[in-house]
């Protein structure tokens, strides 16, 4: 029992002394902080919940292998506006895919708007726009705030503090988290689930996920010194999943950088959007 108590306490000493530890300074560094981790996260939540409107700008490297076939490799350009109260999105998205497999690089660009009037899509091949249910438009909405909205991160990944290293230069801080390991895989699961539901399978996501494995999980989240606000936010991951007979192994490289803090201007759906969009039914 004693073995146990000490064991506990010292391990809750070295989580209290990592959440209370300063950044350590990036070699030249000059103006440093004595502000702990804690002290940080604290803050950045709390501004990061505040914002009326973000930019974000991201590019998402993928690579997908089904079983032994050929790699696909895709290039996602996002470019993202986003206002609160009430939360509207107006987003561009531009993707190449290039695959061994592949005659010739495939391109196409995807606008979109989502707002109380509803979700408004180009469709990349004719041009034309087309309006989604509204039960399909709630569900994309709350999507995208999580995926854009910085302080849904901070949230999800606050339970894991005592894993980040804090490291700070002049302008920022840096936060890194190594998420690889068993103790991560239930939130790991849950995000992914969350950014892609089915994986376009036609899978509940709840049998879809059951023997997935992460490795080479890194978040890196840059964070500004004097506003506390994200200004950069990468992931890295490999996931394995198996599902019936297959097998996927898929590879990201995310980079997001967040600008223009409520200076967005109100998102609109264009009028000719509106009166020449094709409704579609579930």
């Amino acid at each position: 029992m004693k073995k146990s108590i000490l064991f506990t306490t010292a391990a809750l000493t070295l989580t209290l002394t990592a959440c209370s530890e300063t950044a350590e300074p990036a070699d030249g560094s000059k103006d440093t902080s004595s502000m702990t981790l804690e002290e940080v996260y604290s803050k950045a939540l709390e501004k990061n919940n505040e914002i009326e409107s973000v930019k974000s700008s991201a590019v998402l490297n993928q690579a997908v292998t089904m079983g032994t076939e050929a790699t696909i490799n895709t290039v996602s350009e996002i470019d993202m506006s986003l206002t609160n109260s009430p939360l509207t999105v107006h987003q561009i998205n531009t993707t190449k895919m290039t695959g061994e497999e592949a005659a010739e690089e495939q391109s196409f660009t995807v606008e979109s708007y989502m707002t109380e009037e509803g979700f408004f899509m180009q469709d990349p091949s004719s041009g034309g726009w087309v309006k989604l249910p509204s039960e399909m438009s709630e569900q994309l909405l709350q999507m995208n705030e999580s995926q854009s909205n910085p302080a849904s991160e901070l949230e999800t990944l606050e339970a894991y503090i005592e894993d980040f290293t804090f490291e700070q230069d002049d302008d920022s801080f840096i936060l890194t988290l190594n998420a690889s390991g068993e103790k991560f895989s239930d939130m790991l699961i849950e995000q992914t689930g969350e950014l892609m539901p089915d994986l376009g399978l036609g899978i509940p996501a709840e049998s879809l996920f059951q023997n997935t494995t992460f490795e080479d999980v890194l978040y890196v989240i840059t964070i500004d010194k004097e506003s506390f606000l994200i200004e950069s936010l990468d992931l890295d991951m490999t996931m394995n999943m198996k599902f019936a007979e297959e097998s996927m192994k898929m590879e990201q490289k995310l980079e997001s950088e967040y600008t223009d803090y409520n200076e967005v201007e109100k998102i609109e759906v264009p009028q000719e959007v509106i009166d020449s969009a094709e409704e579609i039914e579930l």
